[in-house]
């Protein structure tokens, strides 16, 4: 699979002393996941695209792109890897590294948080926009992920480690309070709560700084809107049934047989229908009482 950047390269395509070549100068992952899964598929079927490298200072290669496959073939024993020789700029590597990290989608998006950072803020090689563009990505997406770096620690960790969605961690980012912005997470997990949800909470709740119990309290109000609406959409649903189902008996008014089969379930979606607003008053009024002792 070939990607859009490397028409663009100049270089040559050779087989490489694995012992020439060393680590990238600024590595993006931060760990090697499956790299036994790699290794083994490697050794199946072999490398199916070079590496990107390029000479450094002591006349060695330096990677540019491909660090895991690098250290799949190291695992494997290989003494030579086929590389894609290139002339690159810092800026320019650094560029090619990012672009086929994304597009290959191997960096959690903690580490593609801090690879935009470092793009952007550390190194000031270009704007929001100009990095959006080279990844052909949103402006927007490259500022959420720069600004996940403001979250607690242990909120990007779970982040890193896929335990909460990334969505659900851009969620949290207008809460100012860091103490909060944990406590919520705690509360997410433990609640399996959704983006939808948690936007909610940290609309109503805006930059205050609220104890567990009250998040709580936030997100049950949450849960019974969406049972509430559930509620609504299927008795509405019911009694479009019961409208269509009018429609056909008068068609068949002269059979009275199925008329009367038909009828008898036109009566049985109407029982339905008052047995959801029962339930959904029992429903409401189990909650106001929940509310009242939170």
């Amino acid at each position: 699979m070939m990607y859009k950047y490397s028409n663009e390269l100049n270089g040559l395509i050779e087989d490489v002393n694995i012992l020439d070549i060393t680590s990238p100068k600024n590595q993006l992952r931060s760990t090697m996941n499956d790299l036994e899964e790699l290794a083994e598929s490697i050794k199946k079927i072999g490398l199916l695209q070079p590496i990107i490298v390029r000479t450094n200072s002591s006349n060695n290669f330096e990677i540019v792109a491909g660090n895991r496959r690098f250290s799949a073939c190291k695992k494997l024993g290989r003494r030579k890897i086929a590389c894609h020789l290139v002339e690159l700029d810092d800026k320019s590597a650094f560029e090619v590294s990012i672009i086929e990290n994304v597009q290959r989608n191997t960096l959690n998006p903690i580490e593609e948080s801090l690879a935009f950072r470092k793009y952007v803020n550390e190194f000031g090689w270009g704007g929001v926009s100009e990095l959006a563009q080279k990844l052909s990505k949103s402006t927007s997406y490259v500022c959420k992920r720069i600004k996940l770096l403001e979250l607690p620690k242990d909120v990007r960790e779970l982040i890193s480690k896929s335990e909460i969605n990334v969505s659900i961690g851009e969620e949290l980012i207008p809460i100012a309070d860091k103490h909060t912005q944990s406590k919520l997470t705690e509360l997410i997990q433990e609640k399996n709560l959704s983006s939808r949800t948690v936007r909610k909470i940290v609309k109503r709740i805006g930059n205050k700084k609220i104890d567990k119990d009250a998040f709580y309290q936030v997100a049950s109000r949450s849960d019974n809107e969406i049972i509430h609406r559930s509620f609504d959409k299927a008795i509405i649903t019911l009694r479009i049934s019961i409208k269509k189902l009018a429609i056909i008996i008068e068609n068949v008014d002269d059979k009275w047989m199925f008329y009367d089969i038909l009828m008898q379930h036109k009566h049985m979606l109407h029982q339905q229908i008052d047995l959801l607003i029962r339930e959904k008053r029992k429903y409401k009024k189990h909650s106001l009482l929940l509310h009242t002792f939170l």
